[in-house]
């Protein structure tokens, strides 16, 4: 008991000093970073999955590979997302950083959803591979829905 309340103290002392060397800028930089390479990162994968000679195999290994690798940069998106907001809650921010980080945010939701709708749309074309419970109708539509979302918010410009 002894020990830990001696660590409680030492850690409240150390933890001003720390925070005081946090830089709000690096902090912003790094999560645009994060945003913009997990978009490229999506992007090359819808590129693989759109193209003629990944579509016309039937390798389950394959799409499976790609799926994981969306469900991947979906949760690490999100985690770098709670990261950000664990980073700034002790920083007095000045207006222009709140609203840059809600921007940040905001790009990182939305590009969040659109991996998730992708991922969604090719494990039902996955399945129609083995079934037939996706229709190539259903598919069109959703590529549209998903294209739609794309256009809408500005992550892809």
């Amino acid at each position: 008991m002894k020990f830990s309340y001696i660590y409680l103290i030492l850690l409240i002392i150390w933890d001003k000093p720390l925070q005081a060397n946090i830089d709000i800028n690096e902090i912003k930089d790094n999560m645009y970073y994060e945003i913009v390479n997990t978009k490229k990162k999506y992007l090359s994968i819808k590129n693989n999955f759109r193209s003629p000679y990944i579509n016309n195999t039937t390798n389950y290994s394959l799409y499976s590979n790609y799926l994981d690798s969306l469900r991947f940069l979906a949760e690490n998106l999100e985690l770098n997302r709670q990261k950000l907001f664990l980073s700034v809650r002790d920083i007095d921010l000045s207006d222009d950083d709140i609203y840059f980080i809600n921007e940040l945010n905001n790009s990182s939701v939305l590009l969040f959803n659109i991996i998730n709708v992708f991922g969604r749309i090719y494990h039902n074309y996955l399945i129609n591979i083995i079934g037939s419970e996706y229709s190539l109708e259903q598919y069109s539509l959703d590529m549209e829905s998903l294209l739609r979302l794309e256009k809408k918010y500005s992550v892809f410009k």
